[in-house]
């Protein structure tokens, strides 16, 4: 059984695996995977007798080291049918996809693990924790207005970040596309972006996504107390927390990484790393 990579129109192919490993994942979500992110990633399987029973995808990621932006991968539904288990399918598939990555001169590809152990043989070590915590909103009247964005605002919501995120060293790069595909995966979980402005100016914004509860996702904000606005907006009141990610006091090891390249080597050694979670 060999490796190959499916062509655009065969990617579909892999939703009844996906379906039947990771069954956390609501068929609204992997509506907008399947319609969103399989138009633009590389989905490398191996089949016996015409059925796919290991599969990896690679999710193209800008990232910006320093001052240059280099085209990387985003490793993510890593499965394997139960009965095909223990064959070593995934090392033969991780082996080949960063042997491709490494060909095509990507610095390093990244993921988040199920369990450390699978992937620290394989040369992977974390790169990044996660802030995260619990917060509840503040209501106060003052010159700041807070909407829901629209793909109309992805440009100036790129700028935005890609300006509260300078002083990192290592960061996902943030473009118009990226926010347009990040406001379709919030949507796809009952949620969306919230924009704090003042005047016609970003001052601030966070994802947020509703299953039982409010998740918040990547908050950006000028100052402390918009945040705790913009999750009154949210929640109308000023007793109920809500679980962030990106923000907050409480640390979790969340991605690995593994250099690709020679000159790459221990670029993320004493560095300011911000890497998302989206997939």
């Amino acid at each position: 059984m060999n490796v190959r990579k499916l062509a655009k129109e065969e990617h579909i192919r892999t939703r009844d695996l996906w379906e039947k490993v990771f069954v956390e994942d609501t068929p609204v979500f992997l509506d907008y995977y399947y319609r969103v992110k399989t138009a633009e990633n590389e989905i490398y399987v191996i089949e016996d007798k015409g059925q796919i029973v290991s599969m990896i995808h690679l999710n193209p990621f800008q990232m910006r080291i320093g001052d240059q932006i280099y085209d990387t991968h985003y490793i993510v539904a890593v499965a394997t049918e139960p009965q095909y288990r223990k064959q070593g399918l995934m090392r033969k598939l991780l082996n080949f996809v960063m042997q491709e990555m490494k060909e095509r001169k990507e610095p390093f590809t990244f993921l988040m693990p199920a369990a450390e152990e699978i992937y620290k043989p394989f040369g992977f070590a974390f790169v990044y924790e996660q802030a995260k915590g619990m917060f509840s909103g503040k209501h106060k009247d003052n010159e700041v207005t807070f909407s829901f964005a629209g793909v109309e605002d992805c440009e100036a919501m790129a700028d935005y970040a890609n300006r509260k995120l300078i002083d990192y060293d290592i960061v996902t790069r943030r473009t118009d596309s990226y926010y347009q595909m990040i406001l379709k995966e919030q949507e796809s979980e009952q949620g969306g972006i919230l924009l704090a402005k003042k005047g016609q100016e970003i001052v601030g914004m966070f994802c947020f996504a509703k299953e039982t509860n409010f998740e918040l996702r990547e908050p950006l904000f000028d100052e402390e107390e918009i945040f705790h606005q913009a999750i009154y907006t949210l929640t109308g009141n000023e007793t109920e927390e809500v679980r962030c990610v990106g923000y907050g006091n409480e640390r979790k090891s969340m991605i690995m990484a593994k250099v690709l390249q020679t000159e790459f080597e221990g670029c993320f050694e004493g560095k300011k790393v911000f890497i998302n979670e989206v997939v």
